[in-house]
């Protein structure tokens, strides 16, 4: 994925928040995801409309890490949204 492709939730995703958890169910296939609190904020930030470069400087500033620290975890991360058909771009 491309640090400068807009990503998207995709339409067929519905989310809901527990607690520190956002459940995240596919309606096309009827499986259920849960998201930790990181993967809670960057699908927030997913629903607005984003890119990976954003998600990745929006996150290090979040917990005041260096860029270049939260890099591959953000990629790995959005490639698995990717594989599931939860992100589109």
């Amino acid at each position: 994925m491309r640090d400068r492709s807009v990503l998207r939730t995709a339409e067929y995703v519905v989310s809901t928040q527990q607690a520190d958890a956002t459940i995240l169910l596919d309606i096309r296939g009827g499986e259920y995801y849960t998201l930790n609190g990181i993967g809670s904020y960057i699908w927030m930030l997913l629903s607005e409309g984003t890119t990976v470069a954003t998600v990745i400087e929006r996150l290090a500033c979040e917990c005041e890490v260096p860029t270049e620290r939260v890099s591959a975890d953000v990629h790995h991360f959005i490639e698995q949204l990717h594989r599931s058909k939860l992100i589109t771009h």
